[in-house]
Parts: structure tokens; C-alpha cells; sequence
């Protein structure tokens, strides 16, 4: 994979600084948010039932995340799923350890009526939901990412394999869930037709990001302020070409 995609990504970030807002887990708000920022899109974090329904319609994509999960939460996903269909905002599912609950997992194959633009989970998770990368896609109308040691990406009828990232990004938690926001920020600014494209990119820039990151980590710790910094650093040089 040559950088001149990921730049060209990045630059409609940048040109277009994205909102997402995120109805994302507590354990990995920070972290959420700053990947955001750090290839210029904007993140909001309000899971308030009395907002959520606001920022929703003014963002450009809406996160997903079920990684803490309450009854509250329920309620402002539900909020925040009809106010994205309402006005076409895509919205991007991450059905966090569906595949350790149950009840969990019922819930999460409930949200797959009601069509979100990509489903990103691990083996474990998109083999909860029932039914095979390919056949998830063309039954829900949504782009698959599976990811793994080698993550697939498919729409239903294209299967992409993409390579990369390093064991680090497995030892620190909400990498994944960070990852799956970025890729919320990448579809944001790419046409329908265009978003297998974008999430196969998203994915080769975030593993490329990590592999540089491990480069120069001495740790788990280390390593989460170093992706940022890579994150960072991939889309400035998007924005200086820009600029050229």
C-alpha cells in the first residue's frame, strides 16, 4: 500500500474536519476523542438523552459503541440511530464482546435492522452476529470490517484483505474502539459508492500508524501516545501537500 491514498484520505479530512460524535464506552472516551483529533476531525462524546438527538443531526457520522452498556445508553443509541436516519447521517457499529454475553449479543443483532454503514468487530464478535463476513454484508446492506492479525473488508460481492499493525495495538485498551472511530471519521467524507475504499484505507493507515508506533515504544504506554503522534503526523503531511 503506497501513502498517496492515505494522504488523499486524509485531505478530505482535513478539508472537511468531519464531527463524529460517539455514544462510545468509558473506558476509551480520551482516547476516542484524540484519534480524532489527531487526523482533524472533531469528536463529541454526549450520550445525554436530552442532547444526543442534537448532535447527532449536527455531525457527519454517528459511533456506535457498545462497550459499556446500560439502559441509559440504550435509550440515547436508540435517540441518536433515528436521528442519523432521519437525516442520512452514515452510522458505524462496533458491537464490543457481544460474543461474551448474551443478552448483549440479542441486543446487538436488534441494531442490524436498522441499517448502520459499517460493522466493525473481531472474529469473535461478527461470528456472534450470525452469519459470515460476506453474507452480514449483503444482508444488512452495511460494509463488514473484520479484523484480526489480517482484518477483511468486504460490501457483500468485494472482499479486501489488509495487512499490518503490530501486537502492541492488542495491549492497550480502546485501540480497537479508537480505530473503529477513525474509520467513522473516513466515511464520513466519502461518497456511498466509495466506502469500502475508504474503510480499507482507514485500516492501512491506522496498522501503518502502529506499526511506526512500535518502532519507538518501549511499552503499552508509550505506544498509545506514539500512534497518536503517528496518527498526527500522517495527517499533516496531507495537509502540507495540500498546501503545495
Amino acid at each position: 500500500m503506497r501513502d498517496d491514498k492515505i494522504l488523499a484520505l486524509l485531505k478530505e479530512v482535513g478539508t472537511q474536519q468531519p464531527k463524529v460524535h460517539c455514544l462510545t464506552n468509558t473506558v476509551v472516551q480520551a482516547l476516542t476523542a484524540n484519534t480524532l483529533l489527531a487526523i482533524n476531525a472533531i469528536p463529541s462524546m454526549s450520550s445525554d438523552v436530552t442532547e444526543v438527538a442534537g448532535f447527532t443531526k449536527s455531525a457527519d457520522a454517528l459511533l456506535v459503541n457498545i462497550g459499556t452498556l446500560d439502559g441509559d445508553l440504550k435509550t440515547s443509541i436508540k435517540v441518536a440511530i433515528e436521528a442519523a436516519r432521519e437525516i442520512g447521517v452514515p452510522w458505524i457499529f462496533d458491537p464490543v464482546f457481544i460474543d461474551r454475553s448474551a443478552p448483549r449479543a440479542t441486543y446487538a443483532k436488534k441494531l442490524l435492522a436498522l441499517g448502520p454503514a459499517l460493522i466493525r468487530g473481531n472474529a469473535g464478535e461478527i461470528a456472534t452476529l450470525g452469519l459470515p463476513p460476506v453474507e452480514l454484508a449483503r444482508e444488512t446492506g452495511a460494509i463488514v470490517a473484520m479484523t484480526g492479525v489480517t482484518d477483511l473488508v468486504t460490501d457483500g460481492s468485494v472482499e479486501v484483505t489488509v495487512e499490518g499493525g503490530h501486537k502492541l495495538m492488542s495491549q492497550v485498551t480502546g485501540i480497537g474502539c479508537a480505530g473503529t472511530a477513525l474509520l467513522a471519521a473516513c466515511l464520513a467524507v466519502s461518497k456511498p459508492d466509495k466506502r469500502l475504499q475508504a474503510v480499507t484505507t482507514g485500516l492501512e493507515l491506522f496498522g501503518k500508524a502502529g506499526e511506526r508506533a512500535a518502532c519507538e515504544s518501549s511499552g503499552p504506554g508509550s505506544f498509545a501516545f506514539a500512534l497518536l503522534d503517528h496518527l498526527y503526523q500522517f495527517s499533516q503531511t496531507s495537509l502540507q501537500e495540500r498546501k503545495d
